[in-house]
């Protein structure tokens, strides 16, 4: 008598048909990937070659999304990683733009670097940073008599401690950071995770004295939503 085998269930006509949805479904996603991943490097290679941010509201979203994918597609167009870095410093100031205008320059803080200060500065460290004394030896005395004429609490400090102890101290609502590429990614992150409004301003040179930063820049972003504009005079 002849013996029937049972019909694996999972040779099954539904499971092939499901086997095959899922297929599909898997494809289309990846295109949609590589589609999200062309664009947004698209968008980079051209933001960086024009000098101009192209619809920031999807390349910061979509970087943090495909990292990785983004990073290794603009690198083949000759896009390093410090131009990459370059481009979500000024996505983030562009996203809180609103945000900073709105907030009373009676609760903004700077935080400047103390290698912006000449190698001769006779100022000492305090516990609210360095004590610039106006001596002409570097436009941090410029820097700081027109931000706090604005009404800036202003702060000379040697790291991103300082920046962490005088939030606390002060609570401000909203702040501007100076410094070097990385400083300024780090000082972004840091105002992610603790909500707080930030502005960056990147220098022009980097080291570990008497750098440099166009102060126009600085006093174009301390004069977002001021009906006057810092350093006009200065």
């Amino acid at each position: 008598m002849p013996v029937t085998l049972p019909v694996s269930l999972f040779n099954s006509p539904f499971w092939d048909s499901i086997a095959l949805m899922l297929g599909h479904l898997a494809l289309v996603i990846f295109s949609l990937w590589l589609i999200l991943v062309i664009i947004t490097v698209a968008l980079f290679v051209v933001s960086v070659r024009k000098k101009h941010l192209y619809c920031p509201w999807l390349l910061r979203p979509a970087y943090l999304l495909l990292k990785g994918a983004v990073r290794t597609g603009c690198r083949m167009f000759g896009i390093d990683d410090t131009e990459i870095i370059t481009i979500l410093i000024g996505l983030e100031n562009d996203v809180n733009r609103d945000a900073f205008a709105a907030v009373p320059v009676g609760e903004r803080v700077v935080f400047l670097p103390h290698c912006l200060r000449s190698a001769k500065c006779p100022a000492h460290l305090t516990p609210l940073g360095i004590k610039c004394l106006d001596c002409g030896k570097c436009g941090l005395g410029m820097a700081t008599n027109a931000l706090t004429g604005a009404g800036y609490q202003v702060f000379i400090i040697p790291g991103s401690t300082y920046i962490k102890r005088l939030l606390k101290r002060f609570h401000p609502k909203a702040m501007i950071g100076v410094g070097c590429l990385m400083e300024i990614k780090q000082f972004q992150e840091l105002a992610r995770k603790i909500d707080m409004t930030a502005m960056g301003v990147v220098m022009k040179s980097d080291g570990c004295v008497e750098t440099t930063v166009a102060w126009e820049d600085v006093f174009a972003v301390a004069s977002i939503g001021l009906e006057t504009k810092i350093g006009e005079d200065a």
